[in-house]
């Protein structure tokens, strides 16, 4: 079964130079009380998700973010605190701030712990939503390590074996490795058949979703993504399994509440981030001379009827990040009106046209 990807209609887009979206998030940030630092990097992370074509997980969350600000569910100038810390592992309390702030802290922290002890394990606490699991599991790679992530956030949504009720949230994880000879690795997943931002990017787009992903509010199945309200685990029990363990490491780890005890949305959330310096466990050359060689036999795979190759977990990303950096962002024309009417209320100026 093919993985239904993020839609695309030229009709429906308009292309934004990402440097020009960057700064102009940046600034709506600013003017909504975030220090310059904090939102710099809030902005570099939204973007990065834009540009690797998870839009739903980038500068349209901003929506969100903003009026979550306002009602004072989001504190703009949080201050990251450290409760627990050793050599190799720390639990950090995000103070209500956004998650993209805290997540990178921590993810930076669990790498220098790596670069000192082997791996680094990092869990923040009282944090909010971070975006695209992928951007902060690439942060390792970039330092020539692996880099793991999943988060935690909301009340229950993702539906218990055995049950027409909602007995886990719909977590995101990442993984990703380093690669000497192309686009870093990176397993970027919900564990439901989808997340919450491709099924709603779908519906903007009018696109109906999979029978299989979603239940109503009246326990139906729908292909209405506006209608959606439970998801089914992907894999059944097995992605529900992973939702479970997801919690214990999010939740559990941080003292916090599992996704099964939450009641609201907007109820926090919780990360985990672990990194492994490859070096201190195999030497360099090794490590990258047997991953060359998995990838090129993996690529020299005959490519399935409808496919014209075969394509491991990062690459599309990569070559859509790529593509966007040249051209621009595609983004859907409400997205860009969300945006602009975001930049009328908090006088930000639109650079584009």
């Amino acid at each position: 079964m093919q993985t239904v990807g993020y839609p695309r209609d030229p009709s429906q887009e308009q292309n934004i130079p990402a440097e020009a979206l960057e700064a102009f998030v940046k600034s709506l940030l600013v003017k909504n009380r975030m220090f310059a630092a904090d939102a710099e990097i809030a902005a570099k992370r939204m973007i990065e998700a834009d540009l690797r074509g998870i839009v739903s997980h980038g500068s349209r969350a901003l929506m969100r973010y903003l009026p979550a600000m306002e009602m004072a569910d989001i504190d703009p100038r949080a201050q990251m605190l450290t409760e627990v810390e050793t050599p190799a592992v720390a639990v950090l309390n995000g103070s209500q701030g956004i998650g993209h702030v805290a997540a990178t802290k921590a993810m930076q922290l669990a790498i220098e712990k790596a670069k000192a002890v082997g791996t680094g394990t990092v869990v923040v606490k009282n944090s909010h939503h971070y975006g695209a699991c992928g951007v902060y599991a690439m942060l390792a790679a970039q330092e020539g390590m692996i880099g793991y992530t999943v988060t935690s956030s909301g009340q229950p949504n993702l539906i218990a074996p055995g049950s027409l009720a909602g007995g886990e949230t719909n977590h995101g994880m990442a993984w990703a490795c380093p690669n000497p000879a192309g686009a870093p690795l990176v397993l970027d997943m919900a564990v439901a058949e989808s997340s919450w931002g491709k099924i709603h990017t779908l519906a903007e787009y009018g696109i109906p979703i999979p029978d299989h992903w979603a239940l109503d509010e009246s326990g139906n199945p729908t292909t209405d993504g506006h209608q959606a309200s439970l998801l089914h685990p992907i894999g059944g029990f097995k992605g529900f399994g992973l939702a479970f363990f997801s919690s214990i490491l999010t939740g559990g780890l941080g003292g916090r509440k599992l996704a099964i005890e939450k009641t609201r949305a907007s109820e926090g959330g919780e990360h985990f981030f672990y990194v492994i310096d490859l070096q201190q466990f195999v030497g360099r050359e090794k490590f990258e001379e047997r991953l060359s060689s998995a990838i090129e036999k993996i690529h020299e795979l005959p490519p399935a009827q409808g496919d014209d190759r075969v394509t491991l977990p990062g690459e599309l990303e990569w070559e859509s990040a790529m593509t966007a950096q040249k051209e621009g962002l595609a983004l859907h024309k409400q997205h860009v009106a969300d945006l602009e009417m975001l930049g009328q209320k908090h006088k930000v100026e639109i650079t584009w046209g």
